[in-house]
C-alpha cells in the first residue's frame, strides 16, 4: 500500500464519523434510519479490518489444537463439525466449550461489541 493513503480501517472511521456529525442531524425518518444502518456497517467492516486477522489467527490456533491437523480456517472448521458428528469429540469438551465461546465472543467483538457488555 502507497504511503500517501491511510489504513483502511481509518479511512472507514473519518468516513463513518463525517457521516454520524455533519449528514445525520440533517436527515429525517427513513433516511435518517437508513443512514443510521449504513453507519454501523461502516462501523462493523472498521472492526474486522482491524481485529479480523488476528482473530483469525487465534480461531484457527484453536481449531488446529482440538483437530490436531494444519490447514485453512474453512478447513478446520469442516473437521471440528465432522469430528463432532462422528463423536470423536464430546459436546461437552471443556477445549470444545472454550472455543465456542471465545468464537462467538469474538464475533460480537466484530458485529455488535455492545452485547457483550450485558
Amino acid at each position: 500500500m502507497p504511503l500517501s493513503l491511510s489504513p483502511a480501517a481509518d479511512m472507514l472511521a473519518a468516513i463513518r464519523d463525517y457521516l454520524e456529525a455533519e449528514i445525520l442531524p440533517t436527515l429525517r425518518d427513513d433516511k435518517r434510519f437508513n443512514l443510521r444502518v449504513a453507519c454501523n456497517m461502516l462501523a462493523m467492516i472498521e472492526r474486522e479490518q482491524r481485529l479480523g486477522p488476528r482473530l483469525d489467527a487465534e480461531e484457527k490456533a484453536r481449531l488446529q489444537a482440538l483437530t490436531g491437523e494444519p490447514g485453512t480456517l474453512e478447513a478446520l472448521n469442516r473437521r471440528l463439525a465432522l469430528m463432532i458428528r462422528d463423536g470423536r469429540i464430546a459436546i461437552d469438551d471443556p477445549q470444545l466449550l472454550d472455543h465456542l465461546r471465545r468464537t462467538t465472543a469474538d464475533a460480537l467483538r466484530i458485529n455488535n461489541p455492545s452485547w457483550l457488555e450485558r
